[in-house]
């Protein structure tokens, strides 16, 4: 398997970027006067629900319901040659009642994630294509992905409380009690965490999928059939409803919930045509032609 060094690269940017917004809020705090205690139950807080509860957040936000061997047998035996070939422990396996053709993979590590797939995905989708989306999630769980958005998350969450904190010091000034200058910090920081929080988000989830489509190209063998499975997931139809039933799991899905974004910066996947040129470009790499 040969190495994209710019993606790569790209990739560390991108998440090394998110460690240093991490120290400069807690910098920020510091020097704002905020007792080290407080900074440390705030962001230990935060971190501590984002890891291990997120998991469980998710698989009830959507309706996933763990399914065993005798249940979904031929999911657990795709997963089970998958988790052989990729060297992974075999994550508990989920499906989601809903039309919308999707998949996510959750956890905090591979010993605690979770594969889900839609009846959606496996209504449309053939052996082969089945198999390469699962395929993807496990590049999920086997390159921790998971956390990573979970991280961001947790970032996003700790700048919005710093940026609140700061306007609410500078507007309120010496008067404690100002309501209306509480709240327009409060909302302040809420446009924060929907403009450039959800960019920094999706950044870090655009970059997730073009590595785990890479990781199912590599670990069944040829990108064709995740090509053929993105290619039927983007054209297939299904109710609002059933989109908005996987928006909390919208960062962690195959396939974005919510159609084309307006700006690809506010979206959480690369456009459909770019991940399939990326594969069909992995393909010629893997040919040798």
């Amino acid at each position: 398997m040969s190495v994209d060094w710019g993606f790569t690269i790209r990739k560390f940017i991108v998440y090394g970027a998110l460690f240093a917004l991490f120290a400069i809020a807690i910098l920020f705090m510091a020097a704002m006067g905020v007792q080290p205690w407080l900074i440390a139950l705030v962001s230990g807080g935060f971190l501590f629900v984002q890891y291990f509860f997120s998991d469980k957040l998710v698989l009830w936000s959507t309706g996933a319901q763990i399914v065993n061997e005798s249940e979904a047998p031929r999911l657990h035996m795709m997963i089970e040659s998958l988790c052989t070939r990729m060297n992974i422990p075999k994550p508990r396996i989920a499906i989601v009642s809903n039309d919308m053709p999707n998949a996510f993979a959750t956890g905090r590590s591979p010993k605690k994630s979770v594969v889900a797939v839609t009846t959606g995905i496996l209504n449309r989708l053939n052996e082969r294509e089945l198999e390469a989306v699962l395929a993807h999630e496990l590049s999920h769980v086997k390159h921790r992905d998971m956390f990573v958005v979970t991280f961001a998350s947790f970032i996003v969450s700790v700048l919005s409380w710093v940026v609140y904190l700061a306007l609410s010091m500078v507007i309120r000034g010496d008067d404690r009690d100002n309501f209306a200058a509480t709240m327009a910090a409060w909302m302040v920081s809420m446009v924060f965490s929907n403009t450039i929080g959800l960019i920094i988000i999706n950044t870090v989830s655009r970059y997730r999928e073009y590595g785990a489509d890479e990781g199912a190209a590599y670990a069944t063998g040829s990108p064709d059939g995740l090509i053929s499975a993105l290619k039927k997931i983007s054209g297939a139809r299904y109710s609002g409803d059933d989109a908005r039933g996987l928006e909390s799991a919208k960062a962690l899905c195959i396939s974005s919930t919510s159609g084309s974004a307006l700006l690809e910066l506010f979206s959480t996947h690369p456009p459909m045509e770019k991940r399939i040129a990326r594969l069909e470009q992995i393909r010629t790499k893997m040919r040798g032609y």
